[in-house]
């Protein structure tokens, strides 16, 4: 039985919108998604500025950078829930306009708690968005899921160009790192605004048919051990991706000694790279899970050797922020993602976005304070070597325990062609 509103049932498959109307509208979603990415990526480039504002210690800043993924690993669960209750259009709505208020209160912060706060409660936000949108393009789109969550990232990398280069320009503007933390703020409600009015409940809301049979298989418990492995992976993934993403810029600048147009130049590239995100998904529907997880934990373990390594030039460190990004945010991110939904039934499919969200996100959400400190006592070298590469390698480990004979599978529907 559905969990959905009683007064709202599920819409079937047969009532499904026009291709080109259910495209757009997935598009404005994904569009909504990408003021996420703005200020994900914009606030580490900002560190400097807060940091020089607040007095905070690197490992402050550490927690501050990375913290927001605290609420987002405390809400993932319960967005899976929220979406049976309130539906997934108003799910993303809310998930929204929290997010996009927090983000103009932490320009109001006073210091460090109440600036905590703020990080913590957009990370809420956007974690009701993000399991909502990862649910809505696994059953609106079931023949080809692993493309339609790539493209979730893909609207995050978006937002990851933009959100550096778009922010440094304000800062340098207004004199102020709060500058664009109101405008991403204002664009996200208007965002919020523009979902309400154009995008339809037969998107959001739409559930598989049974005589559409599009999800078969899958464990019917989250705690099956396909599941369970692919937790593991996404914690360890969540500690590596988000120790790059929180403090990669303040390593450009402070070790390395860049400027913060350049330094977000170069962190901008590993965002770039994320555009390539439906490719990432394109594996998810044609290969094995344990292949395709301990080959892009492998490359992403090498990219850090060479950041953390190699030479401090910006060709260099530029090439493999773009090569990071390539096979974190587009290839395991997606991935798994992607295997984690295709690793259930079609029951708890919103249970698995919502898992997805808690492991990565709860992982990340200590991982600047655990790099931090790392580097505060053996360096960034031996921190990353440890906390990047290493977490990455024992992923790529863990990942050939997978089944993939217990993964479920799609079908489309014979038509009549009589």
């Amino acid at each position: 039985m559905s969990a959905t509103p009683a007064s709202r049932p599920p819409i079937q498959r047969s009532e499904t919108l026009a291709p080109r109307a259910a495209v757009a509208m997935f598009g404005l979603l994904l569009v909504a998604y990408a003021v996420n990415a703005m200020d994900r990526m914009v606030f580490p480039v900002l560190l400097v500025e807060v940091r020089a504002e607040y007095g905070f210690s690197l490992e402050a800043a550490g927690l501050q950078a990375t913290v927001f993924a605290l609420g987002m690993g405390l809400a993932g669960l319960p967005a899976g829930r929220l979406q049976r209750l309130l539906g997934r259009k108003r799910t993303i709505v809310a998930g929204t306009v929290v997010f996009s208020v927090a983000t103009a209160l932490t320009a109001a912060s006073a210091g460090f708690a109440d600036m905590l706060l703020w990080r913590v409660l957009s990370g809420a936000g956007e974690a009701l968005q993000l399991a909502a949108i990862i649910t809505v393009a696994s059953s609106a789109f079931p023949a080809r899921r692993g493309v339609a969550i790539g493209s979730v990232n893909m609207a995050f990398a978006a937002g990851s160009v933009i959100g550096p280069a778009f922010g440094a320009s304000l800062l340098e503007d207004y004199g102020t790192w709060r500058a664009p933390m109101l405008a991403y703020g204002a664009i996200g409600v208007i965002l919020a605004v523009a979902v309400v009015l154009l995008v339809s409940p037969l998107l959001t809301e739409a559930e598989p048919s049974a005589a559409a049979a599009a999800h078969i298989g899958g464990a019917a418990s989250l705690l099956s051990r396909n599941p369970l492995v692919l937790a593991a992976v996404i914690t360890l993934f969540g500690l590596a991706d988000f120790a790059f993403i929180g403090l990669y810029a303040s390593y450009l600048r402070e070790e390395l000694g860049f400027g913060s147009g350049s330094a977000g130049f170069v962190v901008g590239l590993s965002g770039l790279a994320a555009f390539a995100s439906p490719l990432g998904g394109h594996l998810v529907d044609r290969f094995s899970p344990r292949v395709v997880l301990a080959a892009l934990n492998v490359a992403v373990a090498a990219c850090g050797c060479a950041l953390f390594l190699g030479p401090g030039s910006a060709g260099w460190q530029g090439t493999f922020s773009f090569l990071f990004g390539l096979f974190a945010s587009s290839g395991v991110y997606v991935a798994a993602a992607g295997y984690l939904v295709k690793s259930v039934d079609a029951a708890n499919v919103s249970r698995a976005a919502g898992m997805f969200v808690t492991c990565v996100y709860v992982a990340a959400s200590v991982a600047g304070l655990l790099f931090s400190s790392l580097v505060a006592t053996a360096g960034w070298t031996v921190a990353a070597m440890v906390q990047i590469v290493g977490f990455s390698a024992v992923g790529a480990a863990l990942a050939l325990a997978l089944r993939p004979d217990l993964f479920s599978t799609t079908t489309t529907p014979a038509r009549d062609h009589s």
